[in-house]
């Protein structure tokens, strides 16, 4: 049994998620209800996916359910494509 990947989100995919500028993501960091980042990279904060969807939740924000919808199935293309090589990987092939 594979464990379920971690799902994250930086600026980026929280600004797509609420309809919002980058910068006002920022704003909305520095707000105390608004979910602790998980790592500061480089390139910005990084946070929770599932942490970003229960702030909106709880507000009840509508969000993209589009890029929701979106983000599930890059999920799971990555998904199957993992299955695709561990399993070759398992037959000793090449994937």
């Amino acid at each position: 049994m594979r464990k379920q990947p971690i799902r994250l989100a930086g600026a980026h995919e929280v600004r797509e998620m609420l309809g919002v500028s980058r910068q006002r993501v920022y704003q909305l960091a520095a707000r105390a209800d608004f979910p602790t980042p998980v790592a500061t990279l480089a390139q910005g904060k990084i946070w929770l996916l599932a942490d970003i969807e229960q702030w909106m939740t709880d507000r009840r924000l509508p969000g993209s359910r589009a890029l929701r919808r979106s983000l599930d199935q890059g999920l799971q293309a990555l998904e199957t494509n993992l299955d695709r090589v561990e399993s070759a990987a398992r037959a000793g092939r090449p994937h």
